[in-house]
């Protein structure tokens, strides 16, 4: 095998490998996206640049076991850009239409979901990391470049915020109402 036959095969399996992960962690990308960006087609964009960011800087991965938590990163990175150059004007015709809750815990879920999205994008990001996606506070440390301190703080911030949305929600049965 030449030179260039053996390099062609070593990109073909690296491609490979890049196209695995990112069908591996599709559902995390698209989930982590809508949420910080709420437009569904913020998040796709979003996604879409942060793939072709990812496997434009592949030889920048240090390890194949940091894969996730690297192109979370760059996912991040392209939503704060989007933020950055919107204000985030969603108003009521942007909004998705929710069905009526069918049972107590959908409702209770619904309103966890409405809470979380009512946070500031920072705490939501957090909070989408380490309770959707299982990263680590030291894996969304590195995520979203912060301290593992700064992720312990916007973690309590983001949860009692979300006590507070949701039981000042309630009404004088203890029901979110």
């Amino acid at each position: 095998m030449t030179t260039i036959q053996t390099e062609q095969t070593e990109r073909t399996e690296q491609l490979q490998w890049f196209c695995g992960q990112i069908e591996s962690n599709r559902l995390s990308l698209y989930r982590l996206a809508k949420s910080l960006l709420r437009q569904e087609e913020d998040a796709q964009d979003a996604v879409q640049d942060a793939i072709l960011s990812a496997y434009e800087k592949l030889g920048s991965l240090r390890s194949r076991e940091k894969f996730r938590p690297w192109i979370m990163r760059i996912l991040a990175n392209a939503c704060y850009d989007i933020l950055r150059t919107r204000r985030d004007t969603a108003g009521l015709d942007d909004a998705e239409a929710i069905p009526a809750p069918v049972s107590r815990e959908l409702g209770e879920l619904l309103c966890l979901r409405e809470a979380i999205d009512r946070l500031p994008a920072d705490y939501r990001a957090v909070i989408v990391l380490f309770y959707y996606e299982g990263l680590s506070i030291r894996e969304i440390s590195h995520t979203l470049r912060i301290t593992q301190g700064a992720v312990k703080t916007r973690l309590n911030r983001a949860r009692e915020k979300l006590r507070h949305a949701i039981f000042d929600r309630e009404d004088g049965n203890g029901q979110p109402g």
